[in-house]
């Protein structure tokens, strides 16, 4: 069985600024600027005694355009060096992997390999100076790697966690962490988030249907951290984007069944200076259309506002809600109706009762956000949109039975 360090991320705050600079007295890199540790594969037969993965989002979204820095939260090259050293006070054998990604598995790099972090010896004294020492020429390596163009264009962020788990896979340790720095806005591979976004995808309905699913079982009770997402470093999304996002991977994180999903998605950390050397290629940006120009809201799948036989809405349902009301006001309409609908599962009675709190729950969040006077009709497993529901033998078709799980929204001029 898996175990996970108490205290997630270790931050190295001695050795590194909020800016990013390395603070190491007396201690040097070498002058290559490698760490000679670093550049084998450990090929020791113990069993480590931690494990620890970090890939760096190297793509035109989450990096400035070159020679125009901005001030950003969650720095990546102090984020990715205070990872992979989380386990430096530890004993036993503690491996460390790093690469950066872009859009595609096939241009995934590795800099560095299941390699071991050197033992801590000594004192206090001792062992916070090797940790500095082993800090500076990680860091000269993660600069190296977010100093190179990326191969491939777009981004695709569960190529990365696939890659993640791949690299984990028959791992021995007690104790294996995954941490991606990254914006989170997936624009190509199995997670395209536009897509995801205007058809009111779930998370754990996009995994379903993941080529990559396999290796993201890997995933399942390590401990991952997704840190920066959200933060572009072109436009910045607005707070309902913002918060879309954050859920939305939130969902994802429990749909993997990684330790702790609750606390996956990192809170960010101070805003500090990001610059870039390199041009990028263009990453085209997320789409968070809801509604169609000039036309009605698509039925909202109830999956990704309500969990199961509940009406409390979702954390990445109301996100979800909150985009769809700042596109309404932008388009000075008005919401008119809100109309529930269950499955084909339970009674007429049962459904009915189901479909009406639903659509109260919506109603309900919309008055927060500014729209009044709404009505909320539920119409439970009235007028179905595909049938049908049982197989021959009786057996529900859940495909179809999703579809029918729904609630739509009524919009006026």
């Amino acid at each position: 069985m898996r175990k996970h360090v108490a205290g997630g991320l270790v931050a190295v705050a001695t050795m590194i600024s909020a800016a990013g600079c390395v603070t190491i007295g007396s201690a040097q890199p070498p002058p290559d600027g490698d760490c000679p540790w670093a550049t084998a594969s450990d090929t020791s037969q113990q069993p480590p005694s931690s494990d620890t993965v970090v890939l760096v989002d190297n793509t035109a979204s989450f990096w400035p355009k070159a020679g125009q820095p901005s001030r950003m939260p969650d720095d990546p090259v102090p984020a990715t060096v205070n990872a992979l050293l989380q386990d430096f006070d530890s004993a036993g054998t503690r491996l460390v992997s790093f690469a950066t990604f872009d859009g595609s598995s096939a241009t995934i790099d590795w800099r560095i390999t299941r390699a071991a972090l050197p033992p801590a010896t000594g004192d206090d004294n001792e062992i916070k100076g090797e940790k500095s020492t082993a800090g500076a020429c990680l860091k000269n390596t993660v600069k190296s790697a977010v100093g190179t163009a990326p191969q491939s264009p777009g981004t695709d962020v569960m190529a990365a966690l696939a890659a993640a788990g791949q690299q984990l896979q028959g791992s021995p340790a007690s104790s294996d962490h995954i941490v991606l720095v990254t914006d989170g806005l997936s624009n190509t591979g199995c997670l395209s988030l536009s897509t995801a976004i205007s058809q009111g995808k779930a998370a754990s309905a996009v995994l379903g249907t993941c080529p990559e699913r396999l290796e993201l079982a890997q995933l399942h009770g390590v401990s991952l951290s997704l840190v920066g997402i959200g933060f572009q470093a072109g436009q910045p999304l607005s707070t309902a984007e913002q918060a879309l996002v954050e859920n939305y991977w939130g969902g994802m994180c429990a749909a993997l069944g990684v330790k702790s999903p609750a606390s996956c998605v990192a809170p960010p950390e101070g805003s500090a200076p990001r610059a870039s050397t390199v041009a990028r290629m263009a990453d085209p940006g997320i789409v968070f259309r809801i509604i169609p120009p000039h036309g009605q809201v698509p039925a909202v799948p109830a999956d990704l506002l309500f969990g199961f036989d509940s009406s409390a809405l979702s954390a990445v349902g109301r996100a979800y809600l909150g985009v769809l009301a700042q596109q309404v006001k932008a388009q000075r309409r008005t919401i008119l109706k809100v109309i529930g609908y269950t499955d084909a599962v339970g009674s007429i009675s049962y459904n009915l009762d189901l479909s009406q709190k639903r659509a109260k729950a919506v109603v309900d969040y919309l008055a927060t956000v500014g729209f009044s006077h709404v009505t909320a009709n539920g119409a439970g497993k009235a007028d179905p949109v595909c049938s049908p529901q049982y197989t021959a033998a009786g057996a529900p078709i859940q495909s179809c039975m999703a579809k029918n799980r729904r609630v739509q929204i009524i919009l006026g001029g």
